[in-house]
């Protein structure tokens, strides 16, 4: 690899782990203050980053948890694909990149991300719905806005992965005719 590229790598490998540190943060306190809110109700009014479910948390405990936890749920999954990609950095070989523990490794960050996609397209959907209901969710439905990004990104991913499988059945191929 040249110098820039081996740059550009590292570069990547970098933004990733601080993107991952990002949602484990993010991930924690916001279960923190969710089991915090649940002792004590003043909490509601400044969940995090000015998320305030008090009303909701008068109008319906039932809602007030179910949307706590969706944000909870999407926001350790962001988390969760960039821990698989970058364990992917580590059993990644540019030399020989086609491998089943590769090829694996893809495949699960495009599961990991349609979920994100679809649980908070579905969140989003909710929200609405229940808005619509005279249920105040602040500014929760934040926490869901980029769903479409999740969703074409896994489409992408999973153009990859069909790559990467079509890749290691022809490099199987010329393994065994050399």
């Amino acid at each position: 690899m040249t110098k820039k590229n081996d740059f550009i790598w590292k570069l990547i490998q970098t933004i990733c782990w601080l993107i991952f540190a990002g949602y484990c943060i993010q991930t924690g306190a916001l279960l923190f203050n969710y089991v915090y809110s649940l002792f004590k109700p003043i909490a509601t009014n400044n969940l995090h980053l000015g998320l305030n479910l008090s009303e909701l948390f008068s109008q319906s405990m039932l809602l007030y948890s179910l949307t706590f936890i969706l944000i909870i749920a999407v926001s350790g999954l962001k988390s969760y694909v960039f821990y698989i990609i970058l364990s992917l950095f580590k059993v990644l070989n540019l030399f020989k990149p086609f491998s089943k523990e590769v090829s694996e490794k893809i495949s699960k960050t495009t599961y990991f991300t349609f979920l994100v996609g679809i649980i908070s397209f579905t969140s989003v959907e909710l929200i609405k719905k229940l808005s619509a209901h005279d249920y105040n969710f602040g500014v929760a439905g934040r926490y869901f806005e980029d769903n479409g990004t999740f969703l074409v990104m896994s489409a992408i991913l999973f153009s990859i992965s069909l790559i990467f499988k079509r890749g290691i059945e022809l490099q199987s191929e010329n393994d065994l005719t050399v």
